[in-house]
């Protein structure tokens, strides 16, 4: 079962390499694996057999994530622009909330972080509008 679930969560992760403005970092966190993944891989050789069982699942799902959600990916940004990258900023809103949670166990909460998520964010959604007016140079060459 816990093959599975790690296998679930990589998949996730893997997902997360790949969309814009999302980190595998960050659902890392979410999932409460970060610390035990960062151990594995630094600590590697100390106990091989149980860091692969542990990393095994994990990277088997980020392969499977990354292939799978390329595809969908790219079908969703070129027929649906504008409702997925909605859906991007939705997904980093949301997880601001358990980064703030997790980032106070080791310090304590500064309102002025407030304030620069809040022109990040501000700033994001210009450049989404900002995008439409920027001309396609996909098959321009600059010299």
């Amino acid at each position: 079962m816990t093959f599975l679930l790690n296998c679930v969560k990589g998949i996730l992760i893997g997902s997360g390499a790949i969309l814009p403005g999302i980190s595998s970092g960050v659902l890392c966190i979410i999932f409460g694996i970060y610390e035990k993944l960062l151990d594995s891989i630094i600590h590697f050789f100390k106990n091989i057999k149980a860091n692969i069982k542990f990393l095994l699942p994990i990277s088997i799902g980020v392969a499977i994530g990354v292939l799978i959600f390329s595809n969908f990916l790219n079908y969703f940004l070129i027929n649906f622009s504008l409702q997925t990258k909605s859906i991007f900023i939705g997904l980093i809103l949301g997880s601001i909330p358990s980064l703030i949670k997790e980032s106070n166990k080791k310090s304590e909460f500064k309102p002025v972080f407030l304030l620069y998520t809040l022109v990040s964010f501000l700033f994001g959604i210009l450049l989404v509008f900002l995008e439409n007016y920027i001309p396609n140079t996909e098959n321009r060459l600059f010299f």
